[in-house]
């Protein structure tokens, strides 16, 4: 039964569950045709022939891929060599770092401090203001640990063309963009599926999916004990803009309700848990969920409180992902 708990923990907050079980020891069970005429043929409409690239532009592209290239093997010369010689670059609280030479330096400095980290170049215009001088507007997009949300910056950048070599003369970041919702939660989207929970005694499903609009994902949880239906429910995850977390809300059929906020440190997921069950006792705990791959995670609970009393942690279990129906999996190998 403990395992029981366990699993329903981790969908239903682990709280409403072991108080419903505490008070609760067992569980209840002929016109005439006519010819058409021939269709005419459509007239093709004219396809607008798309816009001639220059040759400066083109180089400006390849100076843009040569900017990722370095960047994401961490050369701060590499990086710092497509800039001229005086170049400044400002970041977007206005520090302003003057020359070649101290631009390596801050390169540097950057890829000690975040080691790995790999960004990406989304270009929205390139447009000329003079002879030898091209402005360059668009996003980076810099991933410090696979799977994490990205850090994106809008920027400008002012090119000039040296002895028949572009380089850039002044970079400057604009602003930030924060994530969207979907961003945010695509942290979590290892969990869209469905996963299950079996002991001798207990058998846990829970399905993850997206809502329709994308801002949510919502689980549908069932649990049966010794055969029998002992619970179910939905859980509903999103981000909380007032906490800066996401947050999660569940909602069980013996009429509990809870929430938790979610905080990552890495590949664990550190929840802080608030339950109210349908007898009005109040429980609390802190669960620490952990993905271990792409078919398994692991889950485990501490400071567990119920109607302001303590019980006791619950040692790490394994979930995995329900595998597919035999029919499913026969016709994935066709």
């Amino acid at each position: 039964m403990k395992r029981l708990f366990v699993t329903l923990g981790t969908v239903a907050c682990g709280l409403t569950i072991a108080a419903v079980c505490m008070a609760q020891k067992d569980v209840p069970a002929g016109a005439t045709k006519t010819r058409a005429a021939p269709a005419q043929p459509a007239k093709a409409k004219p396809v607008a022939a798309a816009p001639e690239v220059s040759a400066d532009e083109k180089a400006i592209h390849q100076l843009i891929d040569e900017v990722e290239k370095a960047y994401n093997a961490a050369d701060a010369k590499g990086v710092a060599d497509l800039f001229t010689e005086d170049a400044e670059l400002v970041d977007e609280d206005g520090n302003v770092t003057h020359g070649r030479a101290a631009i390596e330096e801050l390169f540097a400095a950057a890829f000690e401090a975040k080691p790995g980290a790999k960004m990406t170049i989304e270009v929205d215009s390139i447009r000329s203001i003079g002879p030898g001088l091209l402005v360059e507007d668009g996003t980076t997009v810099v991933t410090v640990t696979p799977g994490e949300l990205p850090e994106r910056s809008r920027y400008t950048v002012v090119h000039v063309k040296q002895d028949g070599k572009w380089r850039m003369a002044s970079a400057r970041d604009i602003s930030p963009i924060a994530p969207s919702n979907v961003e945010r939660l695509q942290q979590l989207e290892w969990l869209i599926g469905e996963w299950v929970d079996e002991s001798p005694e207990a058998v846990v499903h829970s399905n993850y999916r997206w809502s329709e609009d994308g801002n949510f994902i919502i689980n549908e949880f069932s649990a049966k004990f010794a055969g029998r239906p002992l619970m179910a429910g939905t859980q509903r995850f999103g981000w909380d803009p007032l906490a800066n977390q996401i947050r999660s809300w569940v909602f069980d059929s013996t009429g509990g309700y809870g929430e938790g906020l979610w905080t990552r440190d890495g590949e664990r997921w550190v929840i802080k848990l608030r339950n109210v069950t349908i007898d009005g006792q109040v429980g609390s705990a802190t669960n620490i969920l952990t993905r271990i791959d792409q078919d398994r995670w692991g889950w485990e609970s501490y400071d567990r409180m119920v109607g302001g009393q303590l019980t006791s942690e619950i040692e790490r279990v394994i979930v995995v992902r329900k595998p597919p129906k035999p029919e499913t999996a026969a016709a994935v190998g066709r």
